[in-house]
């Protein structure tokens, strides 16, 4: 009997990784397809399952020879990404008591003491802030200072609060007050807290001295764009914008997102993030706590996009049962959602998820 259960599990273990391992051969073949079609230079991809990696791959070249082959720890521009780490910075300061989220930020910023915006609203994307003022070069050299002396003066005299508008200036402002709290750069404090405790090797934020920038130039319709059309790094929108990131470095940080690991954030805060808060103007998705929620065929998603000149990425989750998908390019065509849906389907078929 001992033997014929052995042997049983030993012909299921065989069985499961053999369909793991096709289901990977037609999700790379997949990818790789779609890339081509695309006219995506560079892209890299990590899946998530039951909240362990169980993907990771690269795919495409990082120059016009074809030399410099994409891998799983390629760096692109990861765009509004970061604001998921923007969002748990300021839970972990909740968590700590150094704020509320019913705070307003004038709290915090003393150049908005007037505007009764909140933290909460902030991270919902409801204060009623637009998008006025742009990212500035490093030859603009425009000093934080300056730039929040500028979004004040654009503050209208009524604001449309409780409203969504999705806008890079409430998570710009949120890294603010990250470091009027916690007195630690905002980049340090994202460091400190979240990235170190996630393992994570490369991925970092601009820091003004032209390091940490991203390996996949940025491209549309397969062309490099001119580095005077290239969205520049910008120090005050990297709580918005500004991580450079690859696909094992964030799947790292995500699996401990997912299994609400306490090396970030407690468990409560993680679900916290994940209650609808405000609805979006997006069909029946509504914003948590800096992620985006709705809810479809395969059950609970929670998501951000990222978009840059150039750039486009991914991170969807299925928080019931920890599966994930993380996508990175460096081309402003990129169909994420086409292609997340793929992936979501041939896991799915294959019985993985």
């Amino acid at each position: 009997m001992l033997k014929l259960i052995i042997s049983s599990l030993f012909i299921f273990s065989v069985n499961a990784t053999s369909a793991e391992t096709d289901s990977h051969s037609e999700l790379s073949h997949y990818l790789n397809e779609v890339r081509v079609k695309s006219n995506i230079p560079a892209m890299a991809v990590a899946v998530i399952t039951a909240g362990e990696v169980s993907y990771s791959k690269g795919f495409g070249y990082l120059n016009e020879k074809l030399t410099t082959p994409v891998t799983d720890k390629t760096l692109f521009r990861a765009a509004s990404i970061s604001k998921l780490f923007t969002a748990q910075a300021i839970m972990k300061l909740v968590e700590l008591k150094k704020l509320s989220l019913n705070d307003d930020v004038g709290l915090y910023i003393p150049q908005l003491e007037k505007s009764q915006i909140t933290i909460k609203q902030l991270l919902t994307h409801s204060s009623g802030l637009s998008d006025v003022i742009r990212p500035a070069s490093l030859e603009q050299a425009r000093t934080l200072t300056r730039y929040f002396e500028l979004v004040n003066g654009a503050v209208p005299e009524k604001l449309r609060r409780n409203s969504f508008e999705y806008s890079d200036t409430n998570f710009n402002l949120l890294g603010e007050v990250i470091y009027s709290v916690s007195g630690q750069r905002y980049e340090t404090f994202i460091y400190d807290n979240i990235l170190k405790p996630a393992r994570v090797e490369r991925s970092n934020f601009y820091d003004g001295k032209n390091e940490h920038l991203a390996e996949a130039p940025p491209t549309h319709k397969g062309k490099l764009i001119d580095k005077l059309q290239q969205r520049p790094y910008d120090l005050a929108f990297n709580p918005s914008e500004g991580l450079v990131a690859n696909v094992v470095d964030l799947s790292r940080w995500l699996t401990l997102t997912l299994n609400n690991d306490p090396a970030i954030l407690e468990k409560q805060s993680y679900e916290a993030m994940l209650v609808p808060q405000v609805k979006t103007t997006w069909s029946e998705i509504y914003m948590g706590l800096g992620w985006q929620v709705y809810e479809n065929e395969y059950g609970k998603v929670a998501r951000h996009p990222g978009s840059v000149r150039g750039y486009k990425s991914l991170v969807l989750t299925y928080s019931n049962n920890k599966n994930a998908i993380i996508i990175l390019s460096n081309s402003s065509g990129t169909p994420r959602w086409e292609i997340a849906k793929s992936i979501t389907d041939i896991l799915k078929t294959s019985g993985e998820w």
